[in-house]
């Protein structure tokens, strides 16, 4: 993803944009100042303004630090809340709930909660994948929910900590889930699909030639 990169590297332009600001505005006193002084005392003014210059930039700098700290840390609590009544879900789940049981013990106030915070405080790719995750199409099975769900988590990922991450999809889901030999190829065969549009086509004709079976989604570690 490409959003924490160019953030980034705006926050940066705009720091070096006002450092070079500040240092021509600092040049062109001292410049000023050097025409009616000499001596001692213009050397004096001179190391004075440098060292305020010096300090404003200092100042500037661990301003901007710390904003951007506060900001990560209030993305990390919008995106626990965010994630907390899916986990919930899961941990039913394995409980054996289904059907209607299932959907009552979802907090759905919960949900809208966390999910108007994630669209106030949360970044563009995160909130497209969350709703990605949330709103499937009637074709979707449990592989590409899973899936769906894994992208929402590397997004976040990648903007609290503004680096891109070389996480895959199925290292993400092999922290919380357990997959069988046949799931694990599937789901490879799927990423690949994702990232290799050309390869649709084949699939599709490989696949129209085998008969249709459901796969499985997968079971909660535990």
């Amino acid at each position: 993803m490409s959003e924490p990169k160019s953030s980034k590297l705006g926050q940066l332009f705009k720091g070096l944009g006002a450092l070079l600001l500040l240092v021509a505005l600092v040049g062109g006193v001292l410049y000023g100042l050097s025409r009616v002084l000499t001596g001692g005392v213009g050397g004096a003014v001179a190391g004075g303004l440098v060292a305020l210059a010096v300090a404003l930039a200092s100042k500037a700098f661990e301003h901007q630090k710390q904003r951007d700290s506060a900001i990560a840390e209030k993305k990390r609590e919008v995106y626990r809340r965010l994630l907390a009544p899916w986990e919930h879900l899961m941990v039913e789940i394995k409980a054996g709930k289904q059907g209607d049981d299932l959907l009552r013990s979802l907090d759905l106030a919960s949900v809208y909660a966390s999910a108007f915070d994630a669209v106030l405080y949360g970044s563009e790719a995160v909130v497209q994948r969350y709703v990605e995750f949330r709103s499937p199409s009637t074709e979707r099975d449990g592989i590409d929910t899973l899936r769906a769900l894994a992208a929402l988590l590397v997004a976040m990922r990648e903007d609290v900590t503004g680096k891109k991450t070389a996480l895959s999809v199925e290292s993400v889901l092999g922290t919380f889930m357990n997959f069988s030999d046949e799931e694990r190829v599937l789901l490879r065969l799927r990423e690949y699909v994702a990232t290799h549009p050309e390869a649709q086509k084949k699939l599709a004709q490989v696949l129209s030639t085998t008969p249709a079976s459901t796969p499985s989604s997968g079971k909660p570690a535990g």
